[in-house]
Formats: C-alpha cells, sequence, structure tokens
C-alpha cells in the first residue's frame, strides 16, 4: 500500500516511532520500511519538522495493529483509550484516565493480545517515594517487574519498582555519548541504573564516567549493567552527589538527569565543573517558562563570578498538558 513515510536515521528510530505514536501521527496500520540506513515510518500526515516521503508498505492484520481494537471497553470509553504507553524489554506500562480504571484488566489483556512479545502489562499508579519508583498493578500477565530493556545494541537490567528508569530518553543518552571526548572525566549526578554512563563509556572513550545515585537498588543494577554491557572506565557511586562531587576530581562534562530538582545542584556541579567543560541539564517546566530558567541559570553563574553559555536547549517530551520536559546543554566560557 502506497503511504507518506518518515524517513529518520536508524539509531533514531525508537525515539521518532513514539513520539509519532504520542502525537497520533503514526499509521499503525502498516509495517515500517528500511534500507542499510533508514528507517521509514508510515504517518497519517506530515509532521512538522522530519523528512518525509512515499513508498509501498505492507499492511499489518488487525490483531497486530492497535491494542484499542482488541481492547472490551464500552464504547463510549474507547476514546479515552491512551494512544501512548511505555515498553521496558518484555513489559509494558500504561496510565489509565479514571474511566478506564474499572477496565484495566481488559485493557492489559489486549496489550499482551497486540504485542505478543509483552510478557506484562503494568498499571502506572505514579511515581512514590523518596527514589521516585514506580507504583505498579499487573493488569495482565506476570507480576514480575524486572526486565532486560536494549538501545542501541546496549541490554539494560530494569525494574521501574525498584530505580525509575526512562526509556523515551533512548536518543538523547546517544547524542551525549557522541559527544564525549577521549579522555574526558564525566560525571553523572543521578545516573540511576546507569543508561548515560554506561552508554558513554560503550560509545566514547572517557577517562572515566563517575556515576553517582542515592538509591541502593539502582546503584546494583548499575553494577550489573556495567558488567552485562563489558564497558570499563564507569565508576559507581551510592549516596549524595552533593557531597560526591566534592570528592571527584573536576570534570569536563556533568550530566544532571533530575528533571524536578537539578536545578538544586546547579551551584555544586558548576563549581566542579572546568572550564571549558559542559553541564547537560535536565528541566520540568511551564513551556513559556523555559526561556526564564535559562536567563535565572545565567544570572545564577554571574553571581558565582562565572559565565556560562547556552549551547543547545532542546523541548525533549511532553509532561503535562502544558508542561514539558527541557534539555540543556550549558558551556563554562570563564570568570566574570
Amino acid at each position: 500500500m502506497r503511504s507518506l513515510c518518515v524517513r529518520v536515521r536508524k539509531g533514531e528510530g525508537e525515539y521518532i516511532r513514539k513520539k509519532l505514536l504520542e502525537d497520533g501521527l503514526l499509521d499503525q496500520s502498516l509495517y515500517l520500511d528500511r534500507d542499510q540506513d533508514f528507517l521509514f515510518l508510515p504517518v497519517l500526515s506530515a509532521p512538522e519538522g522530519l523528512a518525509v516521503e512515499e513508498r509501498d508498505l505492507r499492511e499489518r492484520e488487525r490483531e497486530e495493529r492497535d491494542y484499542k481494537a482488541l481492547a472490551r471497553v464500552p464504547d463510549e470509553l474507547r476514546p479515552l483509550l491512551p494512544t501512548a504507553f511505555d515498553t521496558l524489554g518484555d513489559i509494558a506500562i500504561i496510565r489509565l484516565p479514571d474511566e478506564l480504571l474499572p477496565h484495566a484488566n481488559e485493557v492489559g489483556e489486549a496489550l499482551l493480545a497486540a504485542f505478543p512479545r509483552l510478557r506484562s502489562a503494568f498499571l502506572d499508579h505514579g511515581v512514590m517515594g523518596e527514589f521516585r519508583t514506580l507504583d505498579l498493578e499487573v493488569i495482565a500477565g506476570e507480576d514480575v517487574s524486572g526486565t532486560v530493556h536494549t538501545e542501541y545494541g546496549l541490554r539494560f537490567k530494569v525494574d521501574p519498582r525498584k530505580a525509575y528508569f526512562n526509556p523515551r530518553l533512548s536518543s538523547e543518552r546517544r547524542r551525549i555519548a557522541s559527544l564525549v571526548k577521549e579522555g574526558e572525566t564525566v560525571v553523572d549526578m543521578f545516573s540511576g541504573v546507569g543508561p548515560f554512563a554506561v552508554m558513554i563509556a560503550k560509545l566514547s572513550r572517557p577517562r572515566a564516567v563517575y556515576a553517582i545515585d542515592l538509591n541502593p537498588g539502582a546503584v546494583q543494577l548499575m553494577r550489573e549493567n556495567v558488567e552485562l554491557n563489558k564497558v570499563h572506565g564507569v565508576v559507581p557511586l551510592e549516596g549524595d552527589a552533593r557531597q560526591w562531587v566534592f570528592d571527584l576530581p573536576c570534570a569536563d562534562r556533568v550530566i544532571m538527569n533530575l528533571p524536578h530538582s537539578a536545578i538544586d545542584f546547579f551551584a555544586d556541579a558548576l563549581t566542579r565543573l572546568k572550564l571549558g567543560g559542559v553541564m547537560h541539564l535536565y528541566h520540568i517546566c511551564e513551556r513559556s517558562d523555559f526561556p526564564g530558567v535559562l536567563e535565572d541559570l545565567e544570572r545564577m553563574a554571574c553571581g558565582m563570578g562565572v559565565r556560562i553559555e547556552v549551547l543547545r536547549s532542546e523541548e525533549l517530551k511532553t509532561y503535562s498538558p502544558s508542561a514539558s520536559v527541557f534539555s540543556a546543554d550549558l558551556l563554562l566560557v570563564g570568570w566574570t
């Protein structure tokens, strides 16, 4: 069947596919196509800012296409079924509006039927506790949340009940790894199970990646992921990043992937960044507020006697109807 397709490089395919799915633009009735370098994702209309072309694609069987068609829920509730959900390895994690909660089991069974590779489906009741782990309820399959998640050829042991992990940041992790130069000292202040650290160690040649996390469960999984991927130079550290950074060498690059509160650690991280070093900071805020957040960071740096430059900033993903997760690459230019 002839279809309009988005053309993306293979390394970015999963991130773009999920974004198209979230935006309701992915045509799930057709299989994607590929060649040596690119994936061709079928879309219902042309998304802004992405290259498109027409190609002949194979049609999917109905049961492989859309779990919504298989979910046994009242017709009046069907429009409320989420378009997007997360997959980690062989488990699915989905959020449901209140109206669909009585039908959670039916939704879970539909997910497993539509995607045979899935072992379990979980209902996400939100984050809880100091370590921001997920409160998960099994709604189909086995009540086992530990799994192995793959991205860019790397394998990560994850368990969202024990440690936070965001599969939607795979292309961002790949981007950061591609920026790391040989011999750099990298500090990953909120490393979780180690996806940034492991990818950097695998794809670049840093002197060391100091990977810190307060959560003992996350650090244990990180150690296992270092072994699983046979990488060298990652140093897992358990404890408070604000204290650890002052015991470590000054860094060429600091990663601050804790969007809810990374800004609270900004001054400590900046103190331990070399001149000419780069900070990768992630932040959740209202979309209209982000330019002001960057200006505040520049003013804060000036108050510390240094000047920073925003090399790059990007809206990574939607967090709520009016807020998003943003990334900012901040260069420490010099003294004021």
